[in-house]
């Protein structure tokens, strides 16, 4: 069995590296870090940073709910979240879930957002981790709305294979047939990269897939089995920021099947109470890795508990 510890090397804008989760307010916009569990290398590749007015994202809250929720939000009373990529790396092999938010500009946000913090940051990342696009043989994607397939659309780069022009796409099985066919592809080459996968199937070392349909019709998480007995899953959309955890009823705006979406929640928040299974919540603000605890709350991963 491979070492153990857990790291997060990579320093905020304020001088720390986000292991106080009792400072952690979870309103901060993400920054690059890396993190070992078990045998795997977890790295998050931010893109975007975006905050939401809560009453639009969650239709079915109102202000007087939000007031227990404020360390998620901002001095202005917006809902924080991030956008970005994870990069999985196991015995030298990479694979990356899900692209960015690409070149989308966030100058005309939708009615449910307030504004962005940065974008195209995803590339950079790479960059500095001595991480070749190129060199990637796999995108995972947990669904294909346009924050999620970012750097792998048709317009994402001056290469028109886009900037992993190596790549294979899979997606979930269902997610496809989802698309509207008047808006073209997502992806790019989409016709001839992309495989549709199952629910359960294994698409790298200890990678399987999980099927988590209703924000998307085939919107699928990803289960990371870290060899030591520790599971994480990397949940997409399935929810949107850690108060969803406390309230799995609460839909979100752009739930294609409201009903089903929920059904997901819950089955996602039963597994991640389990022992030895964490969470990746990519729009999770600051507080992206963690679990739910006994409360039926999600607990931000906290070096000194966590790491073994």
């Amino acid at each position: 069995m491979s070492d153990q510890t857990t790291t997060a090397n990579v320093l905020r804008p304020d001088g720390t590296d986000g292991t106080d989760v009792a400072g952690d307010s979870g309103r901060r916009m993400p920054t690059l870090w890396t993190r070992t569990i078990g045998e795997l290398t977890l790295t998050y590749l931010p893109d975007a940073g975006v905050t939401m007015i809560p009453t639009r994202v969650y239709p079915a809250s109102e202000e007087t709910d939000w007031i227990p929720y404020r360390p998620h939000m901002t001095d202005a009373g917006h809902l924080a979240m991030g956008c970005g990529a994870l990069l999985i790396e196991r015995a030298g092999h990479h694979l990356l879930l899900d692209a960015g938010h690409g070149r989308i500009s966030g100058d005309d946000p939708e009615h449910f957002q307030y504004g962005f913090e940065h974008v195209k940051d995803l590339p950079a990342s790479l960059a500095s981790l001595g991480v070749a696009p190129a060199a990637l043989e796999t995108v995972a994607f947990t669904h294909l709305h346009d924050d999620h397939t970012g750097w792998a659309r048709p317009d994402a780069a001056d290469h028109p294979h886009s900037l992993f022009p190596n790549a294979r796409w899979v997606v979930g099985e269902g997610e496809l047939e989802g698309l509207d066919p008047t808006a073209g592809p997502r992806l790019a080459g989409q016709s001839e990269r992309t495989r549709p996968v199952a629910d359960g199937t294994e698409i790298a070392e200890g990678v399987r897939a999980w099927a988590l349909p209703g924000h998307t019709t085939g919107h699928t998480a990803w289960v990371l089995d870290a060899g030591d007995g520790r599971r994480i899953v990397a949940f997409g959309d399935a929810m949107h920021s850690p108060v969803q955890v406390h309230h799995p009823d609460w839909e979100v705006i752009l739930d294609h099947d409201r009903a089903e979406a929920e059904r997901s929640r819950r089955r996602l928040v039963e597994y991640l109470s389990q022992d030895g299974v964490y969470g990746f919540g990519v729009h999770f603000a600051d507080q992206q890795l963690g679990t739910v605890d006994g409360n039926g709350r999600w607990r931000p991963w906290n070096d000194a508990t966590d790491a073994r």
